[in-house]
């Protein structure tokens, strides 16, 4: 039970560094800029390094948590992670930085990947989706404890990077935790099959995939252009329109702490169905509604219903295999990364083409199809489970 808890312990840590260098970086970029005597739209695009570093770790950790092994790979992510925190804040260079932020970027996203591994290799059933769900509420912790340190830096004349290296300190003790956990529950599963690359894949755990890139998309397209949908609308100053987005992560920290308790009581099937069903009614009122006042209790409601989405995808497609391995969990990861990174992208081409007012009518229409998804694959698991009785 001991290592159980090390193991879990780990996995939330995971999160929890990650969120450390994801959540803040917008209260970094003057104060970057300002150091390094740079553009600010150029240090800007060192959060994309990051996004696109968290993508590439998440393919990396498909092909190499089984080759490497759990610890080892733990081990080498973390020690990266806080030399490169450490980096940053000795460095006078703009470009070590950059590279930095790279690797903080491949190593978290591999360390994401341990973090679902580990949870569905040690926990079983209900428990499980329970844990992943958890991690999520680390996520946001991180996303309010972070920042904190962040403004009490700067406003205390500290350096920029004093922040970051908090975050560095804790990825070093995750190393130091890794060192002194046995990961035999983690690598047991693949070394009983004989074949590290046998991997059990069904419609379920594809459309857990399918759908969590699909949200994923939706969600980051409404992030992205709600505030200027609203200021357009309804003829209100940016600032305020701005405000949206604070409302939805404010939400977020309470909705993922709430998930949890409603994950311990429920199916993750009818969990994951309930929440995009959620979220469906609520876009469509926010894209529809003609009342001004209304959007922000709105964006509360979407802000709770969306916040632990994420794991709960995770935890939705490997119930649909009998022993997860860590490739199932990577494959569901990428397919979010990939939701998130290519969001802005997608949607400013469509914006261009049919239009700011389509492009959010189109967020209702793409959590329609996350359900129908999901009815189906539920559907066939049903059929499945009758069959084998």
């Amino acid at each position: 039970m001991k290592n159980k808890i090390s193991l879990t312990l780990l996995s939330f840590l995971a999160n929890f560094v990650m969120a450390g260098f994801a959540t803040q970086f917008g209260m970094l970029i003057e104060p970057i800029a300002n150091k390094f005597s740079a553009n600010v739209n150029e240090v800007a695009s060192i959060f994309s390094l990051l996004n696109g570093g968290a993508l590439a770790g998440t393919i990396a950790a498909f092909f190499l948590i089984e080759k490497i092994g759990v610890k080892r790979i733990t081990l080498i992510s973390y020690v990266t992670i806080a030399a490169s925190a450490a980096a940053m804040h000795f460095t006078t260079s703009l470009s070590v930085v950059m590279l930095a932020m790279t690797l903080i970027g491949l190593c978290g996203g591999v360390g994401l990947c341990i973090a679902g591994t580990i949870v569905v290799s040690v926990w079983k059933d209900k428990i499980q989706s329970t844990m992943l769900v958890v991690q999520d509420a680390t996520f946001n912790v991180a996303g309010v404890v972070f920042p904190m340190i962040t403004t009490y830096a700067l406003s205390n004349a500290l350096s920029w990077s004093y922040s970051y290296l908090a975050v560095g300190i804790v990825a070093l003790s995750t190393a130091g935790v890794a060192l002194l956990t046995n990961f035999s529950l983690c690598e047991s599963s693949n070394e009983t099959t004989g074949a590290k690359d046998e991997s059990e894949w069904n419609l379920g755990i594809i459309s857990g995939g399918v759908g969590l890139f699909l949200g994923m998309l939706a969600l980051y397209t409404f992030l992205t252009w709600a505030p200027m949908f609203v200021k357009t609308k309804f003829d209100i100053p940016f600032e305020d329109a701005g405000n949206i987005i604070t409302q939805y992560w404010s939400a977020a920290l309470v909705g993922a702490l709430v998930s949890t308790v409603i994950v311990s009581r429920v199916k993750i099937q009818h969990f994951v169905t309930g929440m995009i069903s959620l979220a469906l009614v609520i876009t469509s009122l926010i894209v529809t509604t003609d009342n001004v006042e209304s959007i922000g209790y709105l964006t509360y409601g979407y802000g709770f219903a969306c916040a632990a989405l994420y794991n709960a995808f995770i935890a939705y497609g490997v119930s649909f295999v009998k022993t997860a391995s860590s490739r199932n969990v990577s494959y569901i990861l990428i397919s979010g990364s990939a939701g998130a990174m290519f969001s802005p992208a997608i949607s400013s081409l469509f914006e261009s083409v049919i239009g700011l007012q389509t492009v959010m009518y189109a967020i209702p229409v793409i959590y329609a199809l996350i359900i129908a998804m999901l009815v189906v694959s539920n559907r066939q698991q049903v059929r499945l489970t009758a069959q084998t009785h």
